[in-house]
């Protein structure tokens, strides 16, 4: 019967759509915890760059180095304060930070040349989440919770074009959102070392809208002449995540974790002012397409494997 559940649990994990506690606490706990990613990103600001050289007819590859490791994951804590009034064992606030770096380069291909291309591209997301410890049973544990979820990307890219025209050229979009997120976590112990969980955001934004900003400047010099692309406007994002895995400790209050992560965040611009120019021109059409660029709905997608560990600081 035991075997029948664990097994059932983590066949709900697969199928369903991060954890916090990822094993028991016991009474007043601060724990802290760290994490190293190593996966995939894909951002946004990758589909959002195709728009703007569709109008100079350039055809760009997809992005590489989007895989690599993350040092800065999941690093925070949360404290633990024990209730233990019937199957409400312990009220939970944390704080959480992810940060993720990637140096991305790609080609684009335009009638009469090749263009090289590369980035330097940072995201980083901070979870202040709240929540309670429900437990059914002694070995069963769920965790409903609130997250407040704030997130920043930074890219600035170079461009060069070798070909007619030939051109220098530099991109730089940033974008920030605030969002308020519902969650649901699950632990099972298989024995007093070794946890089994499963971690969920189902659904943002709630209470709290989303709400943020984004910008992008594109200058691009070449024996043409010069351009000149700009947006800037509101920015919105919900938020899907999934997280299961296992942890055991190693030593009293010392756990480590092994979890796989995957999130997607569906972005877009609300209300953008966009302009572009070429030359001392308006051009009507690259303000259309900086426009689209700006408010198309496209997701950031992290997925990979985290490896961490968790300490207890019993208060």
């Amino acid at each position: 019967m035991k075997r029948t559940f664990v097994f059932l649990l983590v066949l709900f994990s697969l199928l369903t759509t991060s954890v916090y506690a990822q094993g028991k606490v016991e009474g007043n706990t601060l724990r802290v915890k760290g994490g190293l990613f190593l996966g995939s990103l894909r951002t946004d600001l990758e589909k959002r760059n195709f728009y703007n050289d569709i109008v100079r007819t350039e055809y760009n590859q997809e992005w590489q180095n989007n895989q690599g490791i993350s040092l800065i994951n999941d690093w925070g804590f949360d404290y633990f304060q024990s209730i233990n009034a019937g199957i409400l064992s312990n009220l939970f606030v944390g704080l959480h930070l992810n940060r993720f770096g990637r140096g991305y380069e790609w080609n684009s291909f335009y009638p009469t040349g090749l263009g090289i291309k590369e980035a330097d591209y940072r995201f980083l997301y901070s979870d202040i989440n709240f929540g309670v410890t429900l437990s059914p049973t002694s070995n069963f544990r769920i965790l409903p919770k609130y997250v407040l979820r704030s997130m920043s990307q930074t890219m600035e890219g170079s461009y060069l074009g070798l070909g007619a025209p030939a051109y220098l050229g530099q991109d730089t979009k940033n974008t920030t959102g605030t969002s308020g997120l519902l969650g649901v976590g699950f632990e099972f112990d298989l024995n007093d070392r070794a946890t089994l969980f499963a971690d969920f955001l189902l659904f943002g934004p709630f209470l709290l809208n989303s709400t943020g900003s984004y910008s992008s400047e594109q200058f691009r010099v070449s024996n043409a002449g010069a351009s000149f692309n700009y947006a800037n406007g509101g920015y919105t994002f919900n938020s899907e995540k999934l997280s299961f895995g296992a942890s055991i400790v190693v030593v009293p209050k010392l756990r480590l974790f092994l979890s796989f992560e995957r999130e997607y965040m569906n972005a877009k611009a609300q209300s953008p002012i966009a302009l572009s120019f070429d030359g001392n021109q308006f051009s009507t059409l690259g303000t259309l397409m900086e426009f689209v660029s700006a408010t198309a709905e496209h997701r950031i997608e992290v997925s990979g494997l985290k490896f961490g560990a968790t300490y207890d600081l019993n208060l």
